[in-house]
């Protein structure tokens, strides 16, 4: 299979696929095309007629979008889920809220691997979709400790769950943000996956900056 991913400093949605194959085992051949380039949507119209990125190429076409990705990986790996059914419906739940959701969070704090607890002011909508994050992810913990589930992640073992919301746990480390007990050892659990630890090493090493996703400012 073949993966075509943006800047891992920046795209948050690229991250979700790389990070859920790397910890998942799964072969792939990856292509990185450089966001907000004169030549990004001649060079990813060679792969979809979305022109965007992440793109995941099979033998049966091409999924395009991350979700649309993770799934088509899960028909052949259904592992990515939890195995009990309820939980399963949580992480999807999950999931789905993040796709669609949590804008002011999203546009407000741009994932970058670089940030490293920038100032940034944040208007209440966006600490509003922090809170709810939070709480989602509390619900969603507790709810797979009722199950014995207890290694730490969203619903028990790494799930598509925790690729998804490892780019929040990225920004969340970016920029000073008060958060819970519960959510920084989330955080430190996610953080310490080597997949993740894998993607933020390759975001560290790239150069290339892009002014609109440089929020906040460094620390003296």
């Amino acid at each position: 299979m073949h993966l075509i991913i943006g800047n891992q400093n920046y795209s948050s949605w690229s991250m979700r696929p790389w990070v859920a194959m790397r910890h998942f085992g799964i072969a792939f051949e990856q292509t990185k095309v450089w966001l907000d380039t004169p030549t990004f949507k001649a060079e990813m119209a060679l792969f979809s007629s979305a022109k965007t990125v992440p793109v995941l190429v099979t033998e049966h076409g091409a999924a395009t979008d991350s979700l649309s990705i993770l799934e088509t990986l899960a028909d052949r790996h259904p592992q990515m889920w939890p195995s009990d059914h309820a939980l399963k419906i949580m992480a999807r739940n999950a999931v789905s809220r993040m796709h669609s959701g949590f804008f002011a969070l999203r546009g407000e704090m741009p994932m970058n691997c670089r940030a490293h607890q920038r100032l940034l002011d944040i208007t209440p909508a966006c600490r509003n979709d922090i809170n709810a994050v939070e709480a989602l992810w509390a619900h969603c913990i507790a709810s797979a400790a009722e199950q014995g589930q207890t290694q730490g992640y969203l619903l028990g073992e790494f799930s598509i769950a925790d690729a998804f919301f490892a780019p929040v746990v990225v920004r969340l480390k970016g920029y000073q943000v008060a958060v819970s007990d519960a959510t920084q050892a989330y955080m430190n659990k996610l953080l310490a996956n080597p997949a993740v630890c894998a993607w933020i090493a390759a975001g560290l090493e790239e150069t290339v900056v892009l002014d609109a996703d440089e929020a906040g400012t460094d620390q003296a």
